[in-house]
């Protein structure tokens, strides 16, 4: 294998002779041979390996663009017009022509693939993280949460595909931005707002500016349910969920935010869906007896304490618990 390209030196060579590598044991069911490894041993050649095979990987769809079909096509009418076995040798000229190609295309492909694909930022278990993005604007993730944003000239798109975050947005009246959540799109220009997608629920809090909240759904759910463009007021929350007319209520924007804080707030609500909010944040989960679902709660607790929650409600709370394993707690009637 060394000496198809002889004429070359250093690293450029080592990379055009690991995608000749690649794309003949692509040929051969990825099968290698007592060559390749040989090949492979030898200095600086399993650095270019992984680089080759790392944007190969990563750029995989560039194989059906036209240049590289038309390209390796090429390269195999030489090789059989040649009238020779399709060793490695034989191919070197053609190969050389397609290593070119694909690395040129990797480098362009996979310069457009970055910049058109959106960041995505995300959270465990447990975990918050602040993110401070391109225009000054900054992203809060709340425990088991996923935001992708993609900034363009003239918009700024987010996505937050599940939990809760935070968005203290820059003022850019030339570039709104905007987050999709469920069904419905957040705009905003410079103001600061909360989403949590509470299961099938999406709320909606307007911490202080100004927003308008669309609905992204087509067809007759949007007509029946909708009421066309929605704004909000600082102070203001929009519970929004499918098949159901939108409300908009009057929230506490502490007991909302107490989350980016460590903390959870609750004032007199129903101990099933406190459970749930709890249970965001610890690998300890806790099950509540539907019988005893209902009771309401008040209270400040920390996230990720899901053992000190059990003893204040235990105290508290006709309600007792059981350890069903290491990882589950029970909470179930005391009577």
């Amino acid at each position: 294998m060394n000496d198809v390209h002889d004429s070359n030196d250093g690293a450029g060579r080592r990379l055009e002779e690991a995608v000749a590598w690649r794309l003949r044991l692509a040929e051969n069911d990825d099968r290698p041979s007592l060559e390749f490894e040989f090949w492979l041993r030898q200095t600086g050649n399993q650095a270019a390996w992984d680089q080759v095979c790392h944007r190969w990987d990563a750029f995989d769809r560039l194989a059906d663009m036209p240049d590289m079909v038309a390209a390796r096509q090429t390269a195999l009418a030489d090789a059989a017009r040649a009238g020779k076995r399709l060793t490695l040798r034989r191919l070197a000229r053609p190969l050389q022509a397609l290593a070119a190609v694909l690395l040129l295309a990797c480098l362009a492909g996979g310069t457009a693939w970055w910049l058109n694909s959106p960041d995505d930022y995300q959270t465990g278990a447990g975990e918050r993280r602040v993110v401070t993005l391109e225009d000054g604007s900054r992203l809060s993730l709340d425990s088991n949460s996923e935001v992708t944003v993609k900034y363009a000239r003239r918009q700024r798109l987010l996505h937050l595909l599940h939990g809760q975050a935070r968005f203290d947005v820059a003022h850019d009246r030339s570039r709104p931005f905007s987050v999709i959540a469920g069904n419905q799109r957040v705009i905003a220009t410079g103001t600061a707002f909360n989403i949590d997608m509470a299961g099938p629920r999406v709320l909606v809090t307007l911490i202080e500016g100004h927003v308008v909240v669309l609905n992204e759904e087509d067809g007759g759910a949007r007509d029946l349910f909708w009421p066309g463009r929605i704004e909000l007021k600082a102070g203001q929350q929009l519970d929004a969920a499918a098949g159901v007319r939108p409300r908009i209520l009057q929230a506490s924007i502490p007991r909302v935010t107490a989350w980016t804080a460590g903390q959870l707030i609750f004032d007199n609500e129903p101990l099933a869906s406190v459970v749930a909010r709890v249970n965001r944040y610890s690998d300890t989960q806790i099950t509540v007896d539907p019988a005893i679902g209902g009771l309401k709660i008040s209270g400040v607790f920390d996230t990720g304490d899901a053992q000190g929650f059990v003893n204040i409600v235990t105290r508290y709370l006709r309600v007792r618990a059981v350890a069903e394993d290491p990882h589950t707690i029970a909470l179930r009637s005391a009577t």
